[in-house]
């Protein structure tokens, strides 16, 4: 999978430049790897409710359909650009692949977790839904055992078999 973004989550400019191309012609350009403040604050309460209230299913339900509705999930990319690995933890249900909202929040877990030493520059990577969906959900052969959200500023989690019911019904096989 190419990474269409640089190493700092900027939209990479390897295309040589065109005033008069279509913006069709440059799907990278002008995209940057942040949601709406909104779109964060949302998650962040929808998380909380989760937290409130840990053997609801409701909230969960609510959290991870607005995840699976973001454009695009961020990764810290732990390998390389032509074989991409995503960041997991283990945890006590199994190895948990971390999913990001944001850049930002992405760059910041990788500092927080000791990934990269404070200067350096975080790989990231920038999978749109449902393609990233279905990405992660193709690690359940490798042992992933579920998807952890913005780790570890909020950590709420699900197992793949959920996720895929997340999955946009009109992109479903």
């Amino acid at each position: 999978m190419q990474n269409p973004f640089r190493r700092d989550g900027s939209p990479s400019d390897t295309s040589p430049s065109d005033e008069h191309a279509d913006a069709a012609d440059q799907p990278n350009r002008g995209r940057t790897l942040e949601p709406s403040p909104d779109v964060l604050a949302q998650l962040d309460a929808l998380d909380a409710a989760c937290r409130a209230a840990p053997d609801e299913i409701d909230p969960q339900i609510r959290l991870w359909q607005a995840v699976a509705s973001l454009e695009r999930w961020v990764f810290i990319n732990r390998g390389t650009e032509d074989e991409p690995r995503p960041y997991a933890l283990a945890a006590q249900p199994g190895n948990l692949l971390c999913v990001y909202s944001s850049g930002t929040r992405a760059q910041e877990a990788a500092y927080a977790n000791g990934l990269v030493p404070p200067d350096a520059t975080v790989s990231l990577l920038a999978v749109p839904v449902p393609a990233a969906i279905d990405w992660v959900l193709a690690f359940g052969e490798r042992g992933v055992v579920g998807v952890a959200l913005d780790y570890p500023r909020l950590g709420s989690w699900v197992p793949l078999p959920n996720l895929a019911r997340f999955r946009p019904a009109s992109e479903q096989h």
